[in-house]
């Protein structure tokens, strides 16, 4: 099992969401700009929700055996959930780029180009709220196994992360499909 005390995310320490405080955070959400937007909340509290598992693994460690295995596998569902946050942010930004009327060649080829650009950043915009919803499902499953075998004073800790995961899944879902069907309105 990883080091009973650690927990620390890997990128902890580097820039974008995975540097910034809580506060920074809120605080760029709130922001009168479209990314970050739901897409990256979502995966960030994916990331919170892995968080708190690894935490009530780490508290498990003698009573379940998987402990240190849920441990690392949350960690790295933190890890990958901040990464997301930042590529969310990047596709719908590369997306509303992608939408914006040229301004001066309106020539075929440039219709044709900024068509493959509009669809290339949109599946991109799918695909990775899709991936949010995705790796929740996982943290889910990590914090069932916690509620059901792990340590019984951290209960309310898997139970929260299970929530928060699910929560977080059916947002990204919605994300995703409000940009399937309106090619690129959800964030």
């Amino acid at each position: 099992m990883s080091d009973a005390g650690s927990g620390a995310v890997a990128g902890a320490g580097a820039s974008g969401f995975a540097g910034q405080s809580v506060a920074e955070l809120l605080s760029a959400l709130a922001a009168r700009t479209p990314a970050p937007g739901g897409g990256s909340a979502a995966a960030v509290v994916v990331a919170m929700a892995a968080a708190l598992s690894g935490m009530a693994a780490r508290y498990s460690d003698g009573r379940l055996e998987a402990a240190g295995d849920i441990a690392e596998a949350a960690d790295r569902c933190a890890a990958r959930a901040l990464r997301l946050a930042e590529e969310d942010a990047g596709a719908y930004g590369a997306l509303l780029t992608a939408r914006r009327p040229p301004e001066s060649d309106r020539s075929g080829a440039s219709i044709v180009a900024r068509s493959a650009a509009i669809d290339a950043a949109l599946a991109k915009a799918i695909a990775i709220p899709v991936e949010i919803a995705e790796l929740a499902s996982e943290v889910g499953r990590l914090a069932g196994a916690l509620l059901a075998g792990g340590n019984r004073n951290l209960a309310g800790d898997a139970r929260t992360a299970g929530l928060l995961a699910e929560a977080a899944g059916a947002a990204a879902l919605m994300l995703a499909e409000l940009n399937r069907a309106d090619g690129g309105a959800g964030s």
